[in-house]
């Protein structure tokens, strides 16, 4: 089985599912975690021994994951990289933007990163209070409002806590077999992930085909292949 972190509908790009190798299972499935770092985010997905495959800043997630774990996980990262303040401020931004004429100022961003909960839990009463005005100026009552705004709170809370488990420094032990799987002009972040055994396969494609191109697909398949025979020999 291989375990595949790719967080849902937020990016044009090939999915990690595009590969096409057998045995694939999602662990970022609905309702997502609403965790502020990546080890608290960790320990609410279920994972074993099984190779993990990550695209992006899934890749932070995965590292704790891996450590998690009692026996050392393989990971596949397909051009891995680390969040950083700006990505979670366009993506609060961008919820802010979906229920304008509110008239309030969006919240300081400021060092509010720094603190993952009181972070998140600004964030949800900020954006609770502007799509229940936006919904009422529509003439709708507070109990029609109250799903809908549930729901729209909860899909960019769940973003952005995905974002910020993305964020900042990895454990510092070293994990299982790595190969990082980079795109042309995709920089090798290897500096930023943990000690060990790291092998990288560039790919002459774009981001957007990457885990969609045979080479990526053929390297895998052959990265995973010869860590299940060390496994078993």
């Amino acid at each position: 089985m291989l375990r595949i972190l790719d967080y849902p509908g937020r990016r044009p790009e090939a999915p990690v599912t595009a590969l096409g190798l057998d045995g694939m299972v999602g662990l970022l499935d609905d309702p997502l975690p609403v965790e502020g770092t990546g080890p608290a985010y960790a320990a609410r997905l279920d994972v074993g021994p099984e190779p993990i495959l990550a695209y992006c800043a899934a890749s932070a997630i995965a590292v704790h994951l891996a450590h998690r774990s009692v026996r050392p996980n393989p990971l596949v990262l397909f051009d891995p990289m680390p969040t950083t303040d700006d990505d979670i401020a366009h993506a609060y931004a961008d919820a802010v933007a979906q229920v304008p004429g509110d008239g309030e100022e969006p919240l300081p961003f400021g060092e509010l990163p720094s603190e993952p909960v009181k972070f998140l839990d600004a964030v949800g009463a900020d954006l609770t209070r502007r799509v229940d005005a936006a919904l009422r100026a529509q003439g709708l009552s507070g109990e029609v409002t109250a799903g809908p705004a549930a729901h729209f709170v909860r899909q960019h809370l769940s973003y952005l806590s995905y974002l910020l488990a993305a964020r900042g420094a990895l454990p510092d032990g070293p994990v299982g077999p790595m190969l990082q799987v980079l795109s042309r002009e995709h920089p090798d972040h290897r500096g930023w992930l943990p000690p060990g055994q790291l092998t990288t396969l560039r790919i002459d494609s774009d981001r957007a085909g990457l885990t969609a191109h045979e080479e990526a697909r053929v390297g895998t398949a052959s990265f995973l292949a010869t860590v299940t025979r060390r496994q078993y020999t």
